[in-house]
């Protein structure tokens, strides 16, 4: 088996399917967990952060030997000039801005170009100036990259209670940004990655051995359904390569459902033309049984009666229907054997004139005693070889000839002609007897159909077609053939089957 067949394989497994899914579910989950916590942790970091620097700005503002806003809401000019560097040096990471009442940037400690924005949004920072213990960390806006809240420190001045303005500093600046975004990378690669994979093979041995386990049952079933429909060691149709155990275990219960409802209906079929082969059977022998027992009847009752001649009329009788009792005996006994698939073609060469001529001679007495004429035809192709069962291709042609001299009147014509056509043989057998009509060439071939085939005299029984022509076209479906017919009323009747030439 490749490779790329094994994989398509182990792929149709429900279980392995199972496992995928689960295992990439679960790995997606523990990175989003992962990211989660990671997250909150920030938070609480974050939280402590600000928690120890929650009083910086009032400290900074309550150590100025001169308020950095007058009465009038005046911001001193140099207000920050000497708290900037001072901070600088103690906590390079801190921003510090001046606010007004309304937000807006009167002074900072950047360097240029400066603060991207010139007003922050109070409301987000209200509860550091109004609640003793505000539920910490509070984002508000950070100048210096106004996509992204910062951890902040907020002031009223010259108090809380009636502001001039703020002192508003930014806890986390650029250089302590970047660094903490540093840190927080690699640590969530570390964390990202480890707890990932470490869930992600957990979850792959517990799900696989798990689902193994539940699926082997399932699968142990489908196994035993497709064994049951493989014929001689080759798949089923429709069920090998086609989705995982439940898809297999469905089809072959398809399969099957369909095998059960074409039993039943073949039951059904069986019934009904064993009833129809029972009745007319019964009505087929009763009437040469009759005959018989009548004859022999007649002859031991009035046996000294009668005549030598009229004796040897009654024997000859009784051996006729009793011929023909037999006959059709041996027709239901070979037909049984067609339908039922013990008769099996045994397929060779052989030269098809030579076995029409044959035929020919073994039927040319009765013809002659029927006043008819029978004959292989002059421009029929009498070397070429055919591929087929010879000794079932002698009984279709018997069965056609004898059928084609039973409806040919006297001073009649049978004749047979062998034709090549392409890579096929085609055999012809024309009469110039009585003929079909058009609606009954459907049912000729039916066993014990009956018709009135002469319908220009409405007077004349019906003639039963026996078991002949069913006979043939069993024999050619067998080869792979079929029989095909040509006829009307008073102009004669053809019959043509084609063979396979040999070589």
């Amino acid at each position: 088996m490749s490779a790329a067949g094994a994989m398509l394989r182990l792929w149709t497994r429900l279980d392995v399917r199972l496992a995928l899914v689960v295992v990439i579910s679960m790995g997606v989950l523990s990175a989003v967990l992962v990211v989660l916590q990671g997250q909150q942790v920030q938070r609480q970091k974050d939280a402590m952060t600000q928690w120890q620097s929650l009083n910086l700005a009032r400290y900074i503002a309550d150590r100025q030997a001169e308020p950095m806003v007058n009465e009038r809401g005046d911001f001193r000019p140099d207000a920050l000039a000497n708290i900037a560097m001072y901070v600088s040096m103690i906590q390079p990471s801190l921003e510090i801005y001046l606010l007004d009442t309304q937000g807006a940037i009167v002074q900072h400690s950047l360097p240029k170009p400066g603060p991207q924005i010139k007003q922050v949004k109070l409301w987000d920072v209200r509860d550091l100036l109004g609640s003793a213990t505000p539920r910490l960390p509070i984002y508000g806006d950070d100048p210096h990259r106004p996509e992204s809240a910062n951890l902040v420190s907020v002031a009223g001045l010259p108090n809380n209670a009636q502001p001039l303005g703020y002192l508003y500093v930014v806890l986390r600046g650029e250089q302590a940004r970047l660094l903490q975004q540093k840190e927080a990378e690699a640590s969530q690669r570390v964390v990202v990655w480890g707890a990932g994979l470490l869930a992600v093979a957990l979850a792959a041995g517990v799900i696989v051995a798990t689902q193994t386990i539940i699926t082997r049952r399932l699968r142990l079933l489908a196994e035993q359904l497709q064994d049951f429909w493989q014929p001689e060691g080759q798949p089923p149709p429709g069920t090998v390569g086609k989705g995982d155990e439940i898809d297999r275990v469905t089809d072959a219960a398809d399969e099957l459902q369909q095998r059960v409802r074409q039993q039943f209906q073949r039951l059904e079929d069986n019934d009904r033309m064993r009833r129809e082969l029972v009745s007319n059977v019964s009505h087929d022998l009763h009437t040469p049984l009759a005959n018989i027992q009548g004859y022999v009847e007649t002859m031991l009752l009035r046996g000294d009666q009668l005549t030598p001649d009229t004796r040897e009329q009654y024997l000859r009788t009784t051996l006729h229907h009793c011929q023909r009792l037999g006959r059709r005996v041996a027709e239901l006994f070979e037909l049984s054997k067609l339908e039922s698939g013990q008769t099996q073609a045994q397929l060779e060469p052989f030269c098809i004139a030579e076995l029409l001529n044959d035929v020919v001679q073994h039927q040319q007495m009765a013809a002659r005693q029927a006043g008819i004429t029978l004959r292989l035809t002059d421009d029929s192709d009498r070397n070429v070889c055919v591929v087929a069962d010879i000794g079932l291709i002698e009984r279709v042609l018997q069965n056609l000839v004898d059928n084609a001299l039973r409806h040919t009147p006297r001073d009649g014509l049978v004749e047979l002609t062998v034709s090549v056509e392409g890579n096929r043989v085609r055999v012809r057998v024309n009469d110039s007897g009585c003929g079909i009509a058009e609606q009954d060439l459907p049912h000729i071939f039916e066993r014990y159909w009956t018709t009135r085939m002469t319908a220009a005299d409405a007077t004349q029984p019906s003639i039963s077609s026996g078991l002949g022509l069913a006979i043939v076209r069993r024999i050619l479906e067998l080869h792979g053939s079929s029989i095909h017919v040509r006829s009307a009323l008073q102009s004669g009747t053809e019959f043509s089957f084609a063979l396979p030439a040999a070589g």
